[in-house]
């Protein structure tokens, strides 16, 4: 299947982390020689960062793959990034044109061969390829569909952003009988054009103002990345599209979906955005022909994400509700209708690239309308935010940190609310990623 890359110089940049470590491992076992990998860290924390992000991986899985890993050449901190003028092929993270290290790279990226783990799934998977993007619920509905194909005893994998490895090595030893689910970011989808092919069964889930900061600024170029999911499709491909997304143009039929289709009824699934992710996994099942026996297995088996309107438990009577995965204004006003009125004290934290005051004013409405008891505030939205939220005389305290807002909204928390962390902004700046904050929130409460 890879006799044409064989003899390839092969490059991969961020070897610690998921996606560059995952594909050295694949090129690695397949008996590739020629390969560079390319590592920020210095050679003495190598180590201790592909640990940090490989953290669901065993102790033992690591030291065996960080042994293949140093048996091959690895350009570290100094010497990043060097000699890639001599590389064939160039394999990046998604993520790369984030980082000022890569400024480097920005002169082979118009280059055909410079790409992402996506580009290799579409030019060499051989079964059904079922691709998923959106602002929000991109990462539900990929979780939804493949449970459904599982219960349906599919032969079928999953692979995304939110996943701490992908296996290429089951991927490329599936048939053409098998199914690929991969969860698909705007980042992801900006290598969309390296090799003119799109999934054969596309989801958008939605698409509003989010991550600008990827695209210069600009919602049309956001929109227009989100959009490329299909720009390859044909005739013989299936498009599935929120209701609300109308007047796309695409050579793929169009099936549309809305949280008002919902067949089978879920308990772990709340609020209108989870079960507009339901209505388009229920379509894709439907039209793979899965019987609705086994769409009603694969939903009721299904448990919120980590960070995604997640309950982790109650402490002292307080419901404590993770949402921590929600970065934009749209997913915490869900996040919010899902709770009984007047019983829910709401954690706001982060920064964005660019405010959408419209979104946030909405957010604010909400926040009044459903009785929010108290909001704290933390990171850069604060300036904006505790102006407009003193205006309307929500109860809001300001904090120094995301920890300070939990441990001040929790002591004002009765028996019976809703604590719930749902920030409305990106992570960068506090945290890494919208990780921390999940790690930070649930930590908290399991000490």
């Amino acid at each position: 299947m890879f006799q044409d890359l064989k003899d390839k110089n092969i490059h991969i940049v961020g070897i610690s982390g998921t996606e560059g470590s995952s594909l050295a491992l694949f090129f690695i076992n397949q008996n590739f020689k020629n390969l560079t990998g390319h590592d920020f860290s210095t050679k003495a924390n190598f180590r201790k960062n592909y640990i940090n992000y490989h953290k669901e991986v065993s102790l033992k899985k690591i030291k065996s793959d960080l042994k293949k890993l140093n048996g091959i050449k690895i350009n570290y901190n100094k010497n990043y990034l060097k000699d890639l003028n001599e590389a064939d092929f160039i394999l990046v993270p998604s993520s790369w044109f984030r980082y000022k290290c890569n400024n480097k790279l920005k002169k082979y990226s118009k280059k055909k061969y410079f790409w992402n783990w996506y580009n290799l799934l579409l030019h060499y998977y051989q079964g059904t390829f079922i691709g998923i993007t959106g602002t929000a619920g991109k990462g539900t509905t990929t979780n939804l569909i493949f449970k459904i194909l599982k219960k349906s005893k599919k032969n079928v994998i999953q692979v995304g952003e939110s996943w701490q490895e992908i296996d290429f090595n089951k991927i490329f030893k599936a048939d053409s009988k098998s199914y690929l689910v991969a969860e698909l970011s705007n980042r992801t989808l900006t290598f969309a054009s390296k090799v003119k092919r799109s999934p054969d069964l596309a989801v958008i889930t939605n698409i509003t103002k989010n991550h600008l900061d990827d695209h210069q600024g600009s919602f049309n170029k956001y929109y227009k990345t989100k959009l490329d999911i299909s720009k390859y499709q044909t005739k013989d491909n299936i498009l599935f599209l929120n209701n609300k997304l109308k007047g796309i143009k695409t050579k793929a039929k169009k099936i549309y979906f809305s949280f008002n289709n919902v067949v089978v009824k879920n308990k772990n699934l709340i609020g209108e955005h989870l079960l507009s992710d339901v209505a388009a996994a229920e379509l894709v099942a439907k039209a793979l022909k899965i019987s609705k026996q086994n769409i009603n297995k694969g939903l009721n088996s299904f448990k919120a994400r980590s960070g995604r309107l997640e309950y982790i438990g109650s402490k002292n009577g307080v419901n404590l509700i993770n949402d921590a995965a929600s970065t934009r204004p749209e997913a915490t006003i869900f996040a919010v209708k899902s709770f009984p009125k007047g019983k829910v004290n709401l954690i706001l934290e982060g920064s964005r690239y660019k405010l959408d005051v419209k979104q946030y004013l909405l957010l604010i409405d909400t926040v009044k309308r459903y009785k929010v008891r108290n909001v704290a505030l933390s990171g850069q939205i604060t300036r904006l935010l505790y102006s407009m939220l003193k205006k309307e005389s929500i109860n809001v305290v300001k904090t120094k940190s995301l920890l300070d807002s939990i441990k001040q909204l929790y002591k004002l928390s009765e028996k019976g609310d809703y604590l719930l962390l749902s920030p409305s902004a990106e992570s960068f700046g506090e945290f890494k990623d919208y990780r921390g904050r999940i790690e930070l929130f649930n930590k908290y409460f399991k000490k």
